[in-house]
């Protein structure tokens, strides 16, 4: 049986038996995996605080061909602990892995989206989740594993979208109309033309710019769209979210 390695970001983890975890990664070389972690929740020299949700890693593992988990030999961390993260970030962060989760398979090396993973974690470190950066980890993982909308041009008649014309959002297609194409079609949200150049930033940006740059007044409309293209792809409801809307009630 073969040991391989990888660098990682620990998506989940749940206890298993008595002193065992069974902890699913984002492996940069390997893509997702799920392995069984024997005696982890008791050993700090194998597992230094290092299967803990959301921890950036550097994983060793065995595989058996026939095998649905891989073993976990050890893992030792690249960042900070994240079990002494602050509630609110560890609750975006969650949801940001738990998407990655949702939209990547097992065993298929993903590249692009474990960087982006890990470019998430790494801001995540160092200050909160803004809405501009949850908004543009949610473009840019749309596109990385295919399903990005267009967002320079008209899905119907490819006219390229201007910043000083109003837009059309169709959330059953995950498209965007110009506003002939849209006007008068029902079921259409209309977006200002600042939005959509907006958007086309954030998809564009680097993650730690995309905190600085405010929503303001289309914060509201931005998390609607990106959240309807999301739903389109996902299999099943995060669970992430319900931990942040208990946040956001509880600062209420």
């Amino acid at each position: 049986m073969e040991s391989h390695s990888s660098p990682a970001v620990v998506l989940r983890w749940r206890a298993y038996g008595e002193s065992d975890k069974i902890v699913t990664f984002l492996t940069r070389d390997f893509g997702k995996i799920t392995g069984i972690g024997k005696g982890a929740r008791n050993s700090r020299r194998r597992f230094p605080n290092s299967l803990e949700l959301l921890a950036r890693v550097k994983v060793h593992f065995r595989q058996k061909q026939e095998a649905s988990l891989a073993f976990l030999e050890s893992a030792e961390l690249l960042g900070p602990d994240t079990s002494a993260m602050s509630p609110e970030r560890l609750a975006y962060g969650a949801y940001m892995a738990e998407l990655a989760e949702q939209m990547t398979v097992e065993w298929n090396p993903v590249i692009e989206t474990y960087q982006l993973l890990e470019e998430a974690m790494v801001s995540l470190e160092g200050g909160p989740a803004t809405a501009s950066l949850l908004r543009a980890y949610e473009l840019k993982l749309l596109d990385r594993v295919g399903f990005g909308p267009p967002l320079e041009r008209c899905t119907r008649c490819e006219t390229p979208l201007s910043r000083s014309e109003e837009s059309f959002f169709a959330a059953a297609q995950g498209a965007l109309w110009c506003g002939r194409c849209g006007s008068g079609e029902d079921g259409l949200v209309a977006i200002q033309g600042r939005l959509v150049e907006r958007l086309r930033g954030l998809r564009e940006w680097s993650l730690e710019r995309c905190r600085s740059e405010p929503l303001t007044t289309d914060r509201d409309q931005a998390a609607r769209i990106t959240g309807q293209l999301l739903a389109l792809h996902l299999v099943r409801p995060l669970k992430s979210l319900r931990t942040i809307e208990q946040l956001s009630r509880d600062r209420g």
